[in-house]
């Protein structure tokens, strides 16, 4: 078996196990494993869910083959858990393919604690790059492991609730989850752009 590096991290051909989950705030996250680490776990029908694949797919030049892992089933009961009101960050190996700044991003996304929020301003300037809050705002549309890195802890300057991959609903309902209220209580605005503006 043949292995290359991209980034610092390797791959190789051997076919990533995939299982389709669906949650409770509606969609489904399709999970995807290689090698004992999550390497995707993404909105089957988000807007950004085919870049996602293709750039999975051409990283390790593998195929999906449906089934499940200790590492999927690790993620299914930490999903299960988040969803019943557990506040335990998840304890998953994740594989990430990206550009060294979509890796910066990512792991920032790791780092903001359950109920709290901020804008894609300050993620950007959180990473050193306090004028990129554009490029900041794309890198978070391409997060290969949605829920499992919490992208939806990211609204906009004015507060709005931002396009996600698996819409507007299912992040209202996440953020409503995680600050313990209901959904028209949220203290946020809707955003008018259909994916969001930043």
């Amino acid at each position: 078996m043949t292995t290359k590096t991209v980034l610092g991290t390797s791959f190789n051909s051997e076919s990533i196990v995939a299982f389709k989950l669906p949650v409770p705030c509606g969609g489904t996250l399709l999970l995807g494993s290689q090698q004992d680490r999550l390497v995707v776990a993404d909105w089957m029908d988000g807007w950004h869910h085919q870049r996602i694949m293709n750039r999975l797919l051409r990283h390790t030049q593998a195929t999906l083959i449906f089934g499940k892992t200790p590492v999927i089933e690790r993620a299914i009961s930490w999903l299960n858990a988040y969803f019943a009101g557990n506040r335990d960050a998840p304890d998953i190996p994740l594989h990430f393919f990206g550009t060294p700044f979509q890796l910066r991003i990512w792991n920032a996304l790791q780092r903001i604690p359950y109920g709290k929020t901020i804008t894609y301003g300050e993620l950007a300037a959180s990473v050193g790059c306090p004028l990129g809050t554009r490029a900041a705002g794309v890198a978070v549309g391409e997060n290969p492991f949605s829920i499992i890195v919490p992208c939806h802890r990211v609204v906009g300057k004015d507060m709005s609730v931002t396009g996600y991959g698996g819409g507007y609903a299912a992040k209202k309902f996440l953020l409503a989850l995680e600050l313990g209220v209901t959904v028209d209580a949220l203290p946020f605005k809707n955003s008018v752009h259909p994916k969001g503006k930043i």
